[in-house]
């Protein structure tokens, strides 16, 4: 059997917690990325963007109830 390749380095390997804010997730996918300051905009599924004090979980429940 061949060895697996590695297609490059994993830089980010798990999912953001249900109670962690937005603001946290948006920072630590700037840096672990390497983006600029406030490229990273998460928005709800009508478009409006998401506020930086609410929580990831609610930001998923709205994608799964609308998406």
């Amino acid at each position: 059997m061949a060895a697996k390749k590695k297609i490059g380095k994993v830089i980010r390997q798990r999912t953001a917690r249900e109670d962690g804010s937005i603001g946290s997730l948006q920072k630590t996918l700037e840096k672990d990325f390497k983006l600029p300051h406030g490229s990273v905009k998460l928005v709800y599924p009508s478009g409006r963007k998401a506020r930086i004090d609410a929580d990831v979980g609610a930001l998923r429940k709205h994608w799964r109830t609308k998406g």
